[in-house]
């Protein structure tokens, strides 16, 4: 069944890249990576070794290895396939007001353009920012531009989860004909919100056609991506200004100068801050790039791979502040590398290559440096969910998996990777009819039997059509399966599916930490 939905979902995406370059030939553009989604609430890393202010040294060759995977010599312990009980097994409940379900921490989204939270506390859902007017929010049929004037459209938070930064679109127009060549012209204001007091400052009041943000784990820096900050339009659709990087202190409110450290080719992806807040990992379709907030432009770090269409893009570091975890990504697919960024060497992390995949292979570093690999396809080629331990580090030469187990003998879809505050492992596995096997699980270690500690609904085996949030607490799971939204608790008293009262078009979840007030 997985099989025949993939092969679906494949050509189907197929026939949409068909019809949609229909009219003009283009280059192939490298596959970004699939969405390794985190459940927010991570500690700050610590013990980094990169001091700060201080770009790594180059090793004197200055050539890229890669490092080939050796044999692997662990054996795993069989773990036990686990069987549903009463307990979870709950009935599915539909909320449709207030109170909501017990929740350990607050859930932060988007909807009806407006940032939102769900209160763990009040168990209430609160508008932290509004969006437009819920009568001004009417679709153009002609334009179909994705956003209203007025939305809340990006948002990112800080580690401590006590200051974000969001996105409003401003104006939004379409460039060129609607019955011919045509793009979208939007430009947007940039704020800073105190998630404490609720007081917003306006950091950037104007950044044209922004493609993303990223904020430094201590809030005092930000990363953004547009094509310029003064309402330039391109002469026409088919001559799109280029990307620029920007970076900006953001003084808590009250910021510094704007930075632009970068015109992109075309664009810049995978921002991605150091633990230490002073170097910015990213990528375009010329290299892997380093800037260093002393320095007065990026450095070129790993140039993406000769007569290859592949590119290099980060995805996040590692807690020690060594390693940086790759995507190398192309027409066709890619996979993930792990760098050693001082000494620039590789190493493939095995069996990564995604492509159109529902379920892709799910990574996270571990507080000593090893790798939390979860994937539905075993490293043996076999349609079976595995977790994994693996010990990768390039510049010794060292990839081995260490520990792994097996997580159901049925062919099931697994997501919702989160490593808890606890120690413990987190999942969901899922399966697009009835199956006992489903459900959000709980693993104390890879020799262990895993607890199923709620259900899940059958989802369709879609890319992107369904995806699993756990809460670092280990309170609970947010499932997302197409428009719906459930949540699991871990008590297993019953999944509830908490759409209606989320609002229309809810996304963008994220779980905050546990926020200390002094």
């Amino acid at each position: 069944m997985y099989t025949q939905l993939l092969k679906i979902g494949l050509l189907a995406g197929l026939i949409v890249l068909v019809a949609c370059g229909s009219e003009t030939a283009v280059t192939p553009t490298p596959i970004l990576p699939p969405p390794n989604i985190s459940a927010g609430g991570k500690d700050a890393a610590a013990g980094a070794t990169l001091a700060p202010g201080v770009v790594p040294s180059v090793t004197p060759e200055g050539d890229t290895a890669v490092t080939p995977t050796p044999t692997l010599a662990p054996t795993n312990t069989p773990t036990p396939t686990p069987e549903a009980t009463a307990v979870t097994d709950p009935p599915t409940q539909a909320v449709t007001l207030a109170p909501l379900p017990a929740t350990g921490r607050d859930l932060l989204f988007l909807a009806d353009g407006a940032f939102r939270r769900w209160n763990h506390n009040t168990r209430q859902i609160e508008t932290i920012l509004p969006g437009p007017d819920p009568a001004s929010r009417i679709r153009n049929e002609e334009t179909r531009l994705p956003n209203f004037v007025g939305d809340i459209t990006h948002y990112v938070v800080s580690a401590d989860g006590k200051r974000a930064v969001l996105a409003r679109l401003k104006a939004a127009e379409l460039i060129g004909e609607l019955d011919g060549p045509n793009m979208p012209q939007q430009s947007y204001e940039l704020l800073f919100i105190d998630m404490i007091s609720r007081e917003v400052w306006t950091l950037v009041p104007q950044i044209d056609n922004l493609r993303g943000l990223a904020f430094s784990a201590d809030a005092q820096q930000l990363a953004f991506v547009g094509t310029g900050l003064d309402g330039t339009k391109p002469p026409a659709p088919e001559e799109p200004l280029p990307d620029k990087l920007f970076v900006l202190p953001t003084g808590g409110g009250n910021p510094g100068p704007i930075r632009q450290i970068r015109v992109c080719e075309p664009t810049c992806t995978g921002l991605s801050w150091h633990p230490d807040n002073n170097l910015l990992a990213f990528g375009d379709e010329a290299a892997l790039w380093l800037f260093n907030l002393a320095a007065s432009e990026p450095e070129m770090w790993l140039p993406n791979p000769a007569g290859d269409t592949a590119v290099y893009t980060p995805v996040d570091w590692a807690r020690n502040g060594r390693y940086l975890m790759l995507w190398k990504g192309g027409p066709a697919g890619g996979s993930r590398l792990v760098l050693d960024v001082p000494t620039r060497q590789l190493a493939d992390v095995p069996n990564t290559f995604a492509a159109a995949e529902p379920f892709p292979v799910q990574t996270m570093s571990l507080p000593d440096d090893r790798l939390y690999v979860l994937r539905s396809i075993s490293l043996e080629g076999v349609l079976m969910p595995t977790a994994e331990l693996w010990r990768i580090q390039p510049e010794n030469g060292v990839v081995s998996r260490e520990e792994w187990a097996t997580l159901s003998d049925q062919p099931l879809g697994a997501g919702g990777q989160q490593y808890l505050e606890d120690g413990r492992f987190a999942y969901v596995l899922f399966a697009p009819d009835a199956n006992p096997s489903a459900g959000t699980y709980i693993l104390k270690g890879m020799a262990e039997t895993p607890q199923r500690v709620n259900a899940v609904p059958p989802v369709t085996y879609a890319p992107g059509g369904q995806y699993a949030l756990w809460a670092a607490d280990g309170s609970g799971a947010l499932i997302v399966s197409g428009e719906r939204v459930y949540y699991a608790p871990v008590s297993g008293e019953a999944l509830y599916e908490v759409t209606a009262v989320l609002g229309s078009a809810a996304g963008q979840f994220h779980w905050q930490p546990e926020i200390v007030v002094p």
